[in-house]
């Protein structure tokens, strides 16, 4: 039993607690960034790895996040509370063993070279493991910090504004270090261990300045294992996964291209690579600054909706003259619009999601909603990371060579036409499934407030 007292009015968070709560978020980027952009080149360039055996790697990989993800949610909603609350310290914890396995990923195949793809697989298998110790209890923090609607946008703000800047300021750093080094080796040395050290100052800063108000409802009795599948089957999770889902893809195969597509579409044109971050950046904020005054006046289904939309009829616009670099800055500037939009809300529709099923079923579950989305982020990342090299290996690329006409085509058709159609789809499945709205929300928080209050009484 907690001794937290509750107030039926939500508390005010603090400038500080927000600005912690970005550091501990920036915190997180580095490792998803650098796999999701550049996990496939080094292992086909630098470690030798055929392309669609990393994408059998990648795909068997998330089978076993559909297994895991879930234990792991139910694991840490039922670790013991402690002096941090029921989710910092396990972040603590969690992102040190995440560290070490991250550079394993990286390096083991190079260390150990005799049967470098086994290590490989082994390495990559852990880090979903890993990675969910840290991820899940990062990603249970916004329901935890806040019931309040506005107070969840807020931080959906933060969390996005803090997730786009960090990933555009690595992906135009990581090819300018690697194009600086001595040999592409050395450069990947630097940028992952310079990383790992960011990931644990950033990580350790932020979890000292937030803190955890919203206990549950019903705290004498966790849910069991046997509560888990209807937990993530209610239908508003169930539309929410399948969109992000359908989004991450569409943004990890682009993220996973975009190195090919620049070294041999635009021969080398590492500096265009660079600077369409930058342009994603300074269109992406102002974007997210705005959603949520959007989503007051146009409701956030709506908002949502239009940004992956948009998301994904701008890159297109690039099939036109594919090596133009104006419109690789125009279709940059249209992707950076709807990914603002996406960012931001996606969060905070998550955080809804957890009010709903404590409303609809009597249980509070961060962690098993956190852990499908974990699975769904990795799902993204392997999926998204595995088409890419199907498609290379399918339209015979051969890696540090120069590129046939149908391999070139087999990675424009990776980083433009591919990841376009599946993000208009998943547009299409929140559009139509998504039943939650502001009326229907407000009803819930209501609820759930009155609940917590007499239980406190």
């Amino acid at each position: 039993m907690t001794d937290i007292k509750y107030s039926p009015e939500p508390a005010r968070i603090g400038l500080a607690e927000k600005a912690a709560f970005g550091i501990v978020n920036i915190g997180n980027i580095p490792i998803q960034t650098l796999l999701n952009g550049f996990l496939m080149i080094f292992y086909t360039d630098m470690v030798g790895l055929n392309p669609a055996a990393i994408a059998t790697m990648f795909l068997v990989m998330r089978v076993f996040d559909g297994i895991n993800d879930p234990i792991m949610g139910f694991v840490i909603d039922h670790l013991p509370r402690t002096k941090m609350g029921r989710f910092r310290s396990y972040l603590l914890f969690g992102t040190v063993i995440c560290c070490i396995n991250f550079i394993l990923v990286w390096f083991g195949p190079v260390w150990v070279p005799v049967g470098k793809l086994a290590i490989a697989y082994i390495t990559y298998l852990l880090l979903g493991v890993t990675f969910d110790i840290m991820d899940i209890p990062l990603n249970s923090m916004i329901p935890a910090m806040t019931d309040s609607e506005r107070e969840r946008n807020s931080l959906s703000v933060v969390k996005g504004f803090c997730y786009q800047a960090g990933n555009t300021l690595f992906t135009m750093a990581a090819p300018l270090i690697l194009a600086s080094a001595v040999n592409r080796l050395n450069g990947f040395y630097a940028l992952i261990f310079s990383s790992v050290i960011m990931v644990l100052v950033f990580t350790i800063i932020g979890v000292m300045g937030i803190k955890e108000r919203i206990e549950p409802v019903n705290t004498d009795e966790k849910y069991k294992i046997k509560d888990i599948i209807p937990i993530i089957t209610c239908t508003p999770v169930v539309v929410t996964l399948l969109t992000t889902l359908g989004f991450l893809i569409s943004m990890i195969q682009r993220a996973a291209s975009g190195m090919y597509f620049f070294t041999y579409i635009l021969d080398n044109r590492m500096d265009v690579f660079s600077l369409t971050s930058l342009v994603a950046l300074a269109v992406t904020l102002p974007c997210m600054a705005i959603t949520g005054i959007l989503s007051n006046r146009f409701g956030k289904k709506s908002v949502f909706v239009t940004g992956i939309v948009i998301s994904g009829l701008g890159p297109l616009l690039r099939l036109f003259a594919v090596t133009n670099i104006p419109l690789i800055y125009i279709g940059t500037v249209l992707g950076g619009v709807g990914t603002g939009f996406f960012m931001t809300l996606s969060y905070g529709i998550c955080a809804d999601n957890v009010d709903y099923v404590e409303h609809t079923r009597g249980h509070r579950a961060e962690g098993a909603l956190a852990a499908v989305n974990s699975f769904v982020a990795k799902a993204g990342m392997g999926i998204g990371g595995a088409i890419p090299g199907y498609v290379l290996a399918a339209t015979g690329y051969v890696a540090n060579q120069p590129q046939t006409e149908a391999a070139k085509m087999g990675i424009i058709m990776n980083n433009i036409l591919i990841p376009s159609i599946i993000v208009l789809i998943a547009a299409l499945v929140f559009g139509l499934g998504y039943g939650i709205n502001r009326e229907k929300l407000s009803q819930i928080t209501a609820s759930l407030r009155e609940r917590r209050a007499a239980k406190a009484r």
